[in-house]
């Protein structure tokens, strides 16, 4: 079952996290940059931006406009001319079409390429009823199995056939998905899906009468995680009654 929740507070956070050094291949066409660089984890498509990431922009026919930034724990960047926008979630070829866009308004011909110079660190986040939870680095892709049995397994009170998958959207709102694992005593091919950076994989208990209930109070334990690079997609989420409540408050 899938469920669409809403909000996203569109603030900066303090505590970042380190970035993983691998440069990105270069490209004469922006919108395959990133897919060509090979670095990390790009499940399902494109890679997308993430805080963290360090990308050039250059203009063919105003370089003095050319810049080089790192996109900040809230999404944005700070461009010359244009200030502050918003670019995590975004391919580079999304990207670079918003931005030529935006120029437009400033310089008549707004010819210009993205680049993804250094990537974010890529993690993800597996929480609940396993024996060792907490942030695991992904340097290369990782299942739903895989990340469980690198966070120790799911204890003896834990539920081995679903889990809750928290995931970031391209226009920075949280999704909850619920997966079955195991059906007829064999794995099911959410088992091997390919986690995301930032994802959040919740193991609940074996015995849980409201589902909504639990993912808000584990959500809530997360906080010190929350207010990471990447993870603050979660500050709020969408409760099974349809209102949207703040983590922090």
């Amino acid at each position: 079952m899938h469920r669409k929740l809403f909000g996203l507070a569109a603030v900066g956070w303090l505590c970042a996290v380190g970035l993983a050094g691998p440069a990105a291949a270069a490209g004469t066409a922006a919108a395959t940059t990133a897919a060509a660089a090979g670095v990390g984890p790009q499940p399902q498509g494109l890679y997308r931006l993430v805080p963290g990431d360090v990308i050039e922009i250059r203009l063919f026919y105003n370089p003095e406009l050319n810049e080089q930034v790192q996109i900040r724990p809230d999404g944005r960047v700070s461009l010359q001319l244009l200030g502050e926008v918003e670019i995590a979630g975004q391919t580079v070829s999304e990207a670079t079409a918003y931005l030529e866009k935006a120029y437009m308004k400033e310089i008549k011909v707004p010819s210009l390429t993205l680049q993804v110079r250094s990537f974010g660190a890529q993690k993800i986040y597996v929480t609940g009823e396993v024996n060792r939870p907490g942030m695991i680095n992904i340097p290369a892709p990782i299942t739903i199995s895989e990340a469980i049995g690198e966070a120790g397994g799911v204890k003896h009170t834990g539920n081995r056939k679903v889990v809750v998958l928290l995931r970031r959207q391209p226009d920075g709102t949280p999704s909850e998905q619920r997966l079955t694992l195991y059906a007829d005593g064999k794995p099911t091919p959410d088992a091997v899906m390919e986690l995301e950076p930032f994802d959040v994989v919740m193991v609940p208990e074996s015995r849980i009468s409201r589902m909504d209930r639990w993912v808000d109070q584990t959500i809530r334990q997360m906080i010190p995680v929350v207010l990471t690079t990447g993870f603050n997609y979660l500050l709020t989420h969408q409760t099974g009654l349809g209102a949207a409540v703040p983590v922090v408050q």
